[in-house]
């Protein structure tokens, strides 16, 4: 509440159209494809019986760890879709809120607006790959879970050191639901151990509310690891690509590092908020340096690749498990210059920056969300997933609304003195 209290009324009329914008998407769209069929066949009979917990049981064992987002499915495949559509616009409108409270310099209309256009640069139909409801339900709503457990950490950095009993409970409840998600689990333990290693270093303070979360998280990850239904799931999955089973452990390695381009090569599948990445990478770079030099050059590295995507695709890019060593290895090229320009440019924006938090900040959210998604080369999900970007994707979105809101501030301050 301390975060909002002070929002006037005109920075809440654009958040009142993005709300209805979200409505109207929803009720505009088709929910019941895919997943959604296939898991209200499913779990009907479980449904009649009213047996919740037996289906729950059947699914640990037989395909997946994510029993609370099941808990969830297993309702809502059930109920009219109305339901589903508007309790979905509440939670992608509470995404949409939290951004800009978390990640925006400054406050006020203007600021609002640009966050707000910029996380709706996301393509959400992404979601739509395996079915909008299930497929929303698995990735977003544990979002929605986990952004609240960053603003403590945001809270500190303003002078609240201090913890109540009632905050352990609702971010240890956030914490349980979110790391049910595998992505999120990872991406927890990332920022969750980073912000107690940074608290204690500049305060000699251990966070204790840090330190339960994390706590929860390993357990969360132990228990995935530990999931009977997720290996059955993962053998079922390679049955898709017998190949798969025979890779080596470098041809995975190469998978790690190629998949996450393979999405940007294949301009059906760009999202917007990478085009607007990275265009404003570079923005940001000559604005810092007012120089068009090497590193310049670099920063531009991503979106000239963008658009050679645009100007012709390649087929070798919609069939990375059916690439020859010498393609892989191309594509592995391709994705180290796509990514390793952004993290160069990311830490050269940063590098003369006097906090270590303005430094490194935008470089370590980046090669979180980064990591999410490469960790996957590894698994049968080096297949085009697009959905598997969404924290990759929300990254980017964070780290943009960042840079826009202070080049906008600075320049507003600039004129100001005019």
């Amino acid at each position: 509440m301390e975060l909002i209290k002070n929002i006037s009324f005109k920075t809440l009329i654009p958040f009142a159209v993005a709300f209805i914008a979200i409505v109207a998407f929803h009720f505009s769209i088709d929910v019941t494809t895919d997943d959604y069929k296939y898991f209200r066949i499913f779990a009907f009979g479980y449904y009649e019986q009213e047996d919740v917990f037996s289906f729950l049981q059947w699914r640990y064992a037989t395909w997946t760890s994510r029993l609370l987002i099941e808990f969830f499915t297993f309702w809502f495949v059930q109920f009219p879709t109305w339901v589903f559509a508007i309790v979905d616009s509440l939670i992608v409108f509470a995404i949409v809120v939290m951004t800009y409270l978390l990640f925006a310099q400054k406050k006020g209309m203007i600021y609002a607006i640009v966050a707000i256009l910029l996380t709706f640069m996301y393509k959400i139909t992404d979601q739509a790959s395996a079915g909008y409801l299930v497929t929303m339900i698995v990735y977003l709503w544990p979002l929605v879970a986990f952004i609240p457990t960053l603003f403590p950490f945001k809270k500190s950095l303003e002078g609240s050191v201090t913890h109540k009993w009632s905050e352990y409970i609702i971010y240890a409840i956030c914490a349980v639901y979110c790391c049910n998600c595998e992505q999120i689990c990872v991406a927890s333990i990332m920022l969750w151990g980073i912000f107690i290693i940074y608290t204690f270093s500049q305060t000699k303070r251990i966070d204790t509310l840090y330190c339960l979360l994390i706590l929860i998280a390993f357990a969360e990850l132990a228990f995935i690891f530990t999931c009977p239904g997720n290996f059955m799931r993962s053998q079922a999955e390679v049955g898709g690509i017998p190949a798969f089973a025979n890779y080596s452990l470098l041809r995975k390695i190469g998978c790690c590092i190629a998949s996450p381009v393979v999405k940007y090569m294949l301009y059906s599948h760009q999202s917007l908020i990478v085009w607007a990445f990275s265009a404003i990478l570079p923005f940001t770079l000559y604005l810092k340096t007012q120089k068009t030099n090497l590193p310049f050059a670099i920063s531009m590295a991503p979106l000239v690749l963008l658009c050679s995507a645009l100007i012709k695709q390649h087929p070798v890019f919609t069939v990375l498990h059916e690439t020859s060593a010498r393609q892989l290895m191309a594509i592995c090229a391709v994705s180290i210059a796509f990514y390793g320009s952004i993290l160069f440019s990311l830490f050269y924006i940063g590098k003369d920056e006097d906090s270590i938090l303005a430094k490194y900040g935008p470089l370590y959210i980046f090669f979180v969300g980064f990591t999410t998604r490469a960790c996957l080369g590894v698994t049968m999900s080096f297949v085009e997933m697009a959905r598997t970007f969404f924290l990759l994707e929300y990254s980017m979105i964070a780290i943009s609304i960042m840079f826009m809101t202070k080049h906008i501030s600075e320049y507003r301050n600039k004129s100001k003195l005019v």
